[in-house]
């Protein structure tokens, strides 16, 4: 087998067998080329339950295509991201971009909002926004990126007089500290890809005790939107191998701008803040 050296070899070659491969297979194909960024982290499992095919399916696609196992496919895509991740071939030209990084980047957010937009289920989004309000306290976590986005919608919720809190990853099980939560309370999952089976963990748990939750994630099939209560997704489709932020902190502030502008308590509680942030000597003035 010739191992590939781009993402665009490796999608002419699953192209090139499309056509001979059976049903189930070639379902495993076009989920592949759509998702190619997340297959070097996605396991046999995660794959055949996201494409609802069994895992021998999978493996005997990858043989379909030239490779000894599912493995030997991973490890090819793979090497193409460690080759692309190498300084010296990291670049304008290592991203297909030809001239101009920032607009291109500007470009892809704007592309992920405006798919977004138009597939963000308004009633999902209300549900959303209310869950946030009613929720006696909320609790936001995520793993690794998420993580950043978790505490910086902490943040946004608290400066609308709602109580929240962030819950931290460096526990030995993140499990722990949902023995306090309520059903009164919210749990809010963000969950980008490579998804973090912690997150997973706490919605199954949180599921099993009645607790409402809500995923911020990047599609509705991704394994947090589909259990928790109320899913959001915005796209992180990047240049790179990584995920695009933008468009979730465009979906964050919505959401916070939802709460103050229909809730008179929220819009109070800017207005104190503000207020209080007027009268900070440790700030410096315009």
């Amino acid at each position: 087998m010739t191992l590939v050296k781009s993402e665009a070899l490796f999608r002419e070659r699953v192209q090139a067998h499309m056509n001979e491969l059976p049903p189930q297979q070639q379902l495993v194909g076009e989920f592949m080329l759509d998702h190619l960024s997340e297959i070097a982290f996605t396991s046999v499992p995660e794959l055949a339950e996201r494409t609802g095919v069994s895992e021998a399916t999978i493996v005997r696609f990858a043989q379909r295509i030239g490779y000894d196992g599912f493995s030997g496919l991973k490890m090819d895509l793979m090497s193409v991201i460690r080759k692309r991740m190498k300084p010296t071939e990291v670049g304008i030209q290592a991203f297909g971009i030809q001239s101009d990084t920032l607009t291109a980047a500007a470009h892809q957010e704007i592309n992920n909002i405006h798919a977004s937009i138009k597939t963000i289920d308004k009633e999902s989004f209300q549900k959303a926004a209310n869950a946030l309000f009613r929720a006696d306290h909320v609790y936001t976590f995520g793993m690794g990126v998420s993580a950043h986005l978790a505490d910086l919608f902490r943040y946004l919720l608290v400066q609308i007089g709602l109580r929240a809190s962030t819950l931290s990853p460096s526990f030995s099980s993140p499990r722990e500290q949902l023995v306090p939560l309520r059903v009164t309370d919210l749990l809010v999952i963000f969950s980008l890809p490579p998804y973090s089976k912690s997150s997973i963990e706490l919605l199954d748990d949180t599921g099993k005790r009645g607790i409402p939750s809500l995923a911020i994630t990047d599609r509705l099939s991704s394994p947090a939107a589909r259990q928790a209560n109320t899913s959001l997704a915005m796209r992180s489709d990047n240049l790179m191998m990584t995920n695009a932020l933008g468009g979730l902190c465009v979906l964050m502030n919505a959401l916070i701008t939802e709460i103050a502008v229909r809730h008179g308590d929220a819009a109070d509680a800017v207005n104190r803040i503000n207020e209080i942030i007027s009268h900070d000597e440790g700030l410096l003035s315009e």
